[in-house]
């Protein structure tokens, strides 16, 4: 696990109520035609019943990394969900999944315009997660980032 990925790992967990799997394999259903990923953690926020797909980049170009955001639901999310709900690690109540991207702070505002209309799509900066100092407060009180909060909370 690289340090940046370390330090999301303490971002996500830091209350003690998300759960996280790193590097979750999906295989690939060629049947279904999902799968074949390897997101960097599976978050899953037991409170909120909530799965969060997390991706961790530090890549000053995130082109690729915005096509697999596009491809979502049959990379990530589809074959997430059935293999969760397969081990009876998940049931029927949980909420859709949703993603985070946690990518350098100078990529942002473009990742942000790409995805300003899908409120399932959420990014926050690597360098705020890299100082848990900076965002103890913003994350003990608001939980982890999302759509509604990724500007206001961990960017400031």
């Amino acid at each position: 696990m690289s340090d940046s990925e370390s330090n999301v790992a303490t971002y996500l967990t830091l209350d003690g109520k998300v759960f996280i799997a790193p590097q979750f394999a999906i295989a690939y259903d060629k049947k279904l035609q999902e799968g074949g990923a390897c997101p960097d953690f599976i978050a899953l926020d037991l409170p909120k019943k909530e799965i969060v797909i997390v991706e961790v980049s530090e890549a000053a170009n995130i082109k690729n990394l915005m096509d697999r955001v596009r491809e979502r639901e049959s990379r990530w999310y589809k074959p997430a969900r059935r293999v969760l709900e397969h081990n009876h690690v998940i049931d029927e109540t949980w909420s859709k999944p949703r993603f985070l991207d946690v990518i350098r702070n100078d990529a942002l505002q473009t990742a942000r315009q790409a995805f300003s209309d899908d409120p399932d799509v959420a990014f926050i900066a690597v360098e705020q997660v890299a100082f848990s100092w900076k965002y103890w407060d913003q994350r003990m009180e608001r939980g982890l980032a999302n759509k509604s909060n990724q500007e206001t909370v961990f960017n400031e």
